[in-house]
């Protein structure tokens, strides 16, 4: 095995580790809150809010890397990739949107 690919699987490993950890927190979180009931309308507003401005956020960040991996890179693989990333964030925000203009309009 080389050290590169040993590299790479090390880096996956931490990858998972970190989204299994995430997950697990998450649960522990949703639980505790459920029991002291914190999950009421007010927070409720407060997440959708954050969630929305991270996701104006979001945007903003992906078309800078876009423009930053045109100038470094070029058209390459990461420039594809950094395509669809985008693509699919906009396309998930549309059906999104529709979704809950649907419901509630």
């Amino acid at each position: 095995m080389t050290d590169q690919l040993q590299n790479a699987m090390i880096g996956c490993a931490g990858l998972l580790a970190g989204v299994a950890a995430s997950l697990i927190l998450q649960l522990i979180y949703r639980r505790h809150g459920m029991k002291k009931r914190l999950f009421d309308e007010r927070q409720q507003l407060i997440t959708n809010q954050a969630k929305a401005a991270g996701w104006n956020v979001t945007t903003f960040l992906l078309i800078v890397a876009w423009a930053l991996i045109i100038v470094f890179d070029g058209i390459s693989i990461p420039f594809f990739l950094m395509t669809g990333v985008f693509v699919l964030h906009n396309v998930f925000y549309l059906f999104s949107r529709m979704y809950h203009t649907s419901r509630n309009g």
